[in-house]
This record gives structure tokens, sequence and C-alpha cells, in this order.
């Protein structure tokens, strides 16, 4: 109420005014007794991510399995394969990938910071090529940091890279190496998966692109391989031809390695494969074959023989042995019949370990992957 000329009046839109102003200055005051200011804090700045590109360069088949079967890449072929581009995003990485036969030493792309070079070093005659390669990595002026993949000797002869090597005052800051080396330290050098023979065209399926995974099977087992003079291939070719599993597993060997198949050759195996319950896989050079990861591809479970090969080697298939695998392993092949006829080998059962198998190569495929991601981002970045 306010005095005018001795008289005296309420206003009414003043006095709400006033009072909503004094109710919201009770809240504010309410708010910060009751929710200190310490509780609260401002957003935190968003920094913008950090996009780094690495290229690979593919010189060995392996390649194409870290390429499509690893990282789901696609490839775009030129020149009838001539020359081979691939580019994928992973994380905060960006992967240019180039292969085939036209891109050389000085056809690479320039300006390389990040490299991962793919190489073979399986006989003398490869080391050879690749040591060109990796004498030529000082050419890449821009280089800061490199990682090969090396497909590595059978026997685990590998000792002609150290030199390279960071620490040897090399320019590899990390090197990935295929078979169960004694070079293998888990800080520098670290495992790689042989994968699939990719050489040969081995493709990359879906699971509803594989045929009879839950139906029946044509053949209890199946061994395709080339037959090494006085190695277990030869009792494995033997019980097949001459014992009761001839008339229920598949046999189809050879007395010499051939590196290319034919259309007909390829589809027969994949054929074959794809109609198996078990694939065998006793030694040849090495513990660790194709066969093994192409029979998990097309999921006829692997029967692996656990045996060392001659040579450099330690321990055997370590680096799939840590997955977990649901194979069946197998010192000697006398007792393979009774291996394949215990009573829980059922269609019921086949099937249940065909779709576990399965499953769990796709989950290896992803923990590489992983693997391979901390290992790079560790050393590179």
């Amino acid at each position: 109420m306010f005095k005018i000329k001795n008289k005296y009046f309420f206003d009414k839109k003043l006095f709400i005014s006033v009072t909503f102003l004094l109710y919201l200055v009770f809240l504010y005051w309410s708010f910060v007794y009751f929710f200190p200011k310490k509780n609260f804090k401002a957003p935190e700045k968003v920094e913008p991510k950090t996009y780094y590109r690495v290229h690979i360069i593919g010189k060995a088949a392996i390649g194409q399995y870290l390429w499509l079967h690893l990282f789901n890449g696609s490839l775009d072929i030129i020149e009838k394969g001539f020359f081979q581009n691939g580019n994928k995003t992973i994380d905060n990485i960006i992967f240019n990938y180039y292969s085939g036969p036209g891109y050389i030493q000085n056809s690479i792309p320039h300006e390389i910071q990040f490299l991962i070079l793919i190489i073979n070093g399986r006989t003398s005659k490869h080391v050879l090529k690749a040591k060109e390669w990796l004498d030529f990595l000082p050419e890449i002026h821009s280089l800061k940091k490199t990682a090969i993949i090396l497909l590595g000797n059978e026997k685990c002869q590998n000792h002609w890279i150290l030199p390279y090597m960071k620490s040897k005052g090399g320019m590899i800051d990390v090197l990935f190496l295929v078979y169960d080396s004694i070079l293998i330290d888990n800080k520098e050098i670290f495992q790689w998966p042989l994968g699939v023979a990719t050489y040969r065209g081995f493709p990359n399926l879906d699971y509803n692109q594989i045929k009879h995974v839950t139906s029946p099977r044509k053949y209890k087992c199946n061994f395709m391989g080339t037959v090494y003079k006085n190695s277990s291939r030869e009792i494995v070719d033997a019980l097949l031809k001459t014992s009761r599993l001839r008339n229920i597993c598949y046999l189809s060997t050879r007395h010499k390695w051939l590196p290319n198949e034919s259309e007909e050759s390829r589809a027969e195996y994949l054929s074959i494969l794809q109609d198996s319950d078990f694939t065998l896989n006793p030694v040849g050079e090495n513990t660790e074959c194709y066969r093994i990861y192409e029979a998990v591809e097309l999921g006829s479970i692997p029967i692996v023989e656990d045996n060392m090969t001659p040579g450099l080697c330690v321990s055997s298939l370590r680096l799939l042995k840590k997955f977990n695998p649901p194979f069946v392993f197998v010192k000697n092949w006398k007792n393979l019949h009774e291996v394949l006829q215990t009573d829980n080998l059922n269609l019921e059962n086949i099937i249940e370990q065909r779709v576990k198998l399965l499953l769990w190569y796709n989950i290896f495929k992803k923990n590489i992957v992983t693997y391979f991601l901390n290992i790079l981002k560790e050393s590179f970045f």
C-alpha cells in the first residue's frame, strides 16, 4: 500500500511481482545450501579425436588374410590385379592398403609416416626379396614408425631379421612373426597367425554362406594334402586307405607340394571341407598349417597332431591355444578310428561342436585384430 495525498491504495500487480522475486531468491539460496557448488562441475572440454594414417604394403599373401579376413576390408582391383588397393578406418586409424606386383619400392606412396610392411621369409629366396624392402626403408625420409608382419621359416630359422630391429639399430619398431619362434618375446616380437591360403584364393565366407552347418555331412573326416616322406602324413594316408575309415572318410593326397590351384581343384577342396565333420591335420613342415584355419572357416572340426617338428620352433600352436580352440588334439594317429567312433559323436553333438567352432573362430579373429591394434598403438603413437 502506498500513501498518495493522504490516501492509501493496494497495488496488486506490484505485490505479486515482489512476492515472486522473493520466491526466486529463496529458491536460489536453498539450492546453494542443499547442493554445494563443489558437487557440480562444468562440462569438460571434449578434445577432437586424433586420427592417424597407416600405410600397409602387402608383399606376401598373408597380407590378404589380414586385410580380407581379419579387417573385413574390400579391394579395388586395378589392371587385372597388378595393383590392389583398399581403405578402412578402425578406431582412430585410417588404413591404406596396397598390394599386387605393381607395387615396388619406387612406386609406393610418398610421405609415409606409419608403415606396416608384410613380407615373406619362408625360404632363402624369399629372404633376399624381403631384405630388399627392409634395406629400402631408410629411403623413406618421412618414415616415423615401422611394423613388419613376416611369414617366417617353417623351421623358425628367422634370426636374419634381428639386425633390422630397432633394439639392434635397425628401423623395425615391432615385428609380428608367423610360427612358434624362440624369438618371440611379446615386447618387440609377437606371434602372428598363419591363416588361410589366400594365395590359392581361399574365400572369406559369412556364416550363412557355409553349407551343412546344422545338417548331416557326407564324410566323417577328410585328409587332403601333400604326403612328405617319413612324416606322420604317411601313417594317415595308409590308415585311410586300409582301415574301416576308408568308407567314411575322404582322401586325396599328392607327394609334391603345388603352390597353385585350378578352379576345379579349389571348388573340390571347399566342397569336401564343407561336407566333412572332421578334417585331419597331421604335421607337415610345421605343426601349424593352412588346413587348420581353412577347416575352421568352413565348420569342419580340426583333429590336430600336437607334436613338434624339427627345427628351432618352441612349443606348438601356442597362439591358437591361447584362445582355447575347440579342436581335437592327438599325439599319434593309430587310435584315430576310436577317436571318431566315441559315443558323444552323434549328429546332435557334432552339430553343436560345429556351431561352437564357427562362433569361436569369429571371436578369435576379432581378438587378433584387437591384439594387433593395441600393440600397434602402443608402438606407433
